[in-house]
């Protein structure tokens, strides 16, 4: 039997984080923070907005930012925007990540050309082809000559993957099996969250004259609002409306395996439902010269080999690229929900496909690990 790490032994791992957009930042490096110190790690999470992780940890706005870790045996740390032109009093871990080329304060890198630790830069998911070039591709820092390993999540074996928890499938049986019978509806269950610049309107008026019956489950969002309140305007039998409450990010995944589908934004909870094996529709958040556009045509590509009905994987392409485009496709929505079945089937095959891959957290832990 293997002997446990004594303290002094315990790797000790830095992550920085600025947070850009809504939970999106914070999100990934939270995940990654939690699914790492379950890995065997120290995790120091240093971020320059714990509001925004209070949320995610299911902890009251303004908790300072050293109980915001406790339960998950993580140290928070606020990143003082003070330590970007002057004195960082923290000295670095062993390692250090760098969530979405973030930039480490000049002090705090310094003091890594001392003690030299593994630096990763954790860069944004894509399914494009180019990142599997690029992975784990080290770059050298002129000012310091530190190496820093480039890494990016994808969905290919030449990619870092994506982050999968330990427990992930037994917590999905666990919960799967809990849903009560009662539960049971003829309407399809459908999670709603979106950023609000989408097509909010068509959506709900595609809603509404599906000719199904929906379940539409609202998050707490701008977007979530809108959507709720255009379908309580019809007044239709057919549509019930139920606004969630905001749920820490360990419980977004009962969301999923609750939903038959989900509108999903941005890219933690993308993850997830790809993930989750939950059929979807990636509301990406938009970039300069529609750059977004070519992330989500890459990943479409990834999936097409999991249709087995060529006309419903055109449908789901051309829909979710009208609706990124600032359109809503009723007729096309409808050819999705009349062979949900057959697109749940697809989803399901790509989740399968992406947990043998394995996660991005323990691939990086692997790496870490052999230095």
């Amino acid at each position: 039997m293997a002997s446990q790490a004594q303290p002094s032994e315990i790797i000790k791992i830095d992550i920085f984080c600025r947070v850009i957009d809504n939970f999106g930042d914070a999100g990934v490096m939270w995940r990654l923070a939690r699914s790492l110190t379950a890995e065997g790690f120290a995790v120091r999470l240093i971020i320059d907005d714990t509001d925004t992780l209070c949320a995610l940890a299911g902890l009251p706005a303004k908790t300072p930012a050293d109980l915001i870790g406790k339960d998950e045996a993580i140290d928070v740390v606020l990143w003082e925007k003070a330590w970007d032109c002057s004195e960082c009093p923290l000295e670095p871990a062993e390692v250090v990540i760098e969530g979405f080329a973030c930039r480490l304060p000049e002090d705090y890198e310094r003091k890594m050309a001392l003690n030299k630790p593994l630096w990763f830069n954790i860069d944004y998911f894509s399914a494009e082809d180019w990142i599997e070039s690029c992975h784990l591709v080290p770059s050298i820092e002129p000012k310091t000559g530190l190496v820093k390993i480039n890494y990016f999540p994808g969905v290919t074996p030449r990619s870092g993957s994506l982050v999968i928890e330990k427990d992930y499938e037994a917590q999905e049986s666990l919960y799967k099996k809990s849903l009560s019978a009662k539960n049971a509806t003829d309407s399809l269950r459908v999670f709603f969250f979106a950023y609000p610049y989408g097509p909010i309107e068509s959506m709900a008026d595609a809603m509404i004259h599906c000719g199904q019956k929906l379940e539409v489950s609202v998050s707490q969002c701008e977007a979530g609002r809108l959507l709720s309140a255009e379908l309580l305007k019809s007044e239709s039998k057919d549509i019930t409306v139920k606004t969630l409450p905001f749920v820490a990010q360990k419980d977004f995944d009962r969301l999923l395996w609750a939903s038959d589908i989900a509108f999903v934004r941005g890219e933690d909870s993308a993850a997830r439902a790809m993930i989750a094996g939950t059929p979807f529709l990636w509301h990406i958040y938009h970039q300069d010269e529609d750059v977004h556009m070519v992330k989500l045509k890459a990943l479409e590509k990834r999936f097409e080999k999991h249709f087995t009905d060529r006309a419903l994987f055109s449908a789901w392409c051309e829909l979710q690229e009208k609706m990124n485009n600032g359109t809503f496709d009723c007729d096309l929505f409808k050819v999705l929900l009349e062979k949900h079945d057959k697109w749940q089937k697809a989803s399901v095959s790509f989740a399968r496909d992406l947990r043998a891959l394995g996660s991005l957290a323990a691939k990086l832990s692997e790496l870490i690990r052999k230095r």
